[in-house]
């Protein structure tokens, strides 16, 4: 089951992390220039037009010119079948980072949604991750909060004429990852439940379930609502008054007795088993995880699944088919009784008469006949004919 989920990951990753590979060699091959204002426009209605068509896949494309570490990209939000564009741009002394709204075809609306003085993106964890001495180098950051919402984001160094002038990014919108999971529990029969975390040695980080929010709530708030970072799976386990979190709370006592962090980072990392029994306050759970990397990106995903539901399935199964299996068998029976009467009947008629033709008794095996229209003397039936 998880298969499909690791595939649906795994195809938006690799997506992503082509969709970023192409504009970095733009840069290299002086396609893209920032020299000018314009110049950077032209690159952002670039980027708009790969976001544009694959915005279900991936949720922004950027770049940031360093050491200024001004920000210039396109941005997404989808709101059930509406999708909004974004715009984002730094003024000119390159302090102050503006975000408009924006058209599909690129043309940005005057009035700007938001701006935020002084801010710069030097030091963005998806710039520190990368070596600015190397042209190949590319990195994925770890599930982090960016206004209000999880995101993951790949970037890689942007070189031209041989020197290092920033770095091209994209970013993945971490929603996604509990609709894929909600899905798959859709078409699940069985009681179960799903969750994917991005694996981390200082703790697991939240980043989708099976269940609907705000009932399973991934992130840390302070008493405004607003949100400050994405939940571990520690904290989910401290969580004691939400059944959904059960399933995280045995899951981390055993992670606790079997690792030395109690995290999934060391216990994927090490040989052991990926399918576990786990018990539950309603009965004994098959617990199955499975991991999706790429470059320095790891995810896991832990799916817990009630065993009776599936043994009561395998059991109404087993019925069916061997009600299935009878019913074959019993037809089968009798065809091949028939056939084997018959069968014998012919191998015996062929047996006498082979024994009649070696004494060369010829006339008693083909009895012959007139053929009133020919004159012609021929068999009116052979045995091994009639066979």
């Amino acid at each position: 089951m998880l298969s499909g989920v690791a595939s649906e990951f795994t195809s938006r990753i690799r997506a992503l992390e082509e969709s970023v590979d192409m504009h970095t060699r733009n840069w290299r091959a002086g396609r893209y220039s920032a020299a000018t204002e314009d110049d950077k426009f032209n690159v952002f209605r670039t980027l708009l037009a790969d976001l544009v068509p694959h915005v279900h896949t991936y949720t922004a494309l950027h770049f940031v010119l360093l050491p200024a570490g001004a920000m210039w990209g396109a941005d997404s939000y989808v709101d059930g079948n509406t999708t909004y564009w974004g715009a984002m741009f730094q003024d000119k002394d390159g302090t102050t980072f503006n975000y408009y709204d924006s058209n599909e075809d690129g043309s940005v609306i005057t009035d700007y949604d938001w701006n935020t003085p002084d801010k710069t993106f030097q030091n963005a964890q998806w710039v520190v991750n990368l070596d600015n001495t190397s042209s190949s180098s590319a990195a994925w950051t770890k599930p982090t909060l960016f206004t209000n919402n999880g995101y993951a984001t790949h970037s890689r160094t942007i070189f031209q004429n041989g020197t290092f002038i920033g770095v091209q990014g994209g970013d993945m919108s971490l929603e996604f990852v509990g609709d894929v999971l909600r899905e798959l529990k859709g078409t699940i029969t069985y009681k179960s439940y799903l969750y994917a975390f991005g694996l981390d040695e200082a703790g697991d980080i939240s980043m989708g379930c099976s269940i609907e929010w705000p009932t399973a709530d991934l992130y840390r708030r302070d008493n405004d609502g607003k949100a400050l970072g994405l939940l571990t799976l520690a904290d989910l386990a401290a969580n004691q008054t939400y059944e959904g979190w059960e399933p995280i709370r045995v899951l981390y006592a055993h992670l606790l007795r079997t690792t030395k962090s109690g995290t999934l980072f060391e216990y994927l990392s090490q040989t052991r088993p990926t399918t576990l029994e786990l018990t539950l306050s309603d009965g004994v759970y098959l617990v199955q995880m499975n991991e999706v990397s790429s470059l320095n990106l790891r995810w896991g995903i832990v799916h817990f699944v009630l065993r009776d539901d599936i043994l009561q399935a395998l059991t109404q199964s087993n019925k069916k088919t061997i009600g299935t299996v009878a019913g074959v068998v019993s037809g089968g029976i009798v065809i091949t009784v028939v056939f084997s009467f018959f069968l014998a009947t012919a191998l015996y008629r062929i047996t006498r008469d082979l024994m009649l033709l070696s004494d060369f008794k010829f006339q008693d095996v083909f009895q012959k006949d007139l053929d009133k229209s020919s004159g012609i003397k021929r068999p009116s039936f052979s045995r091994i004919a009639e066979l």
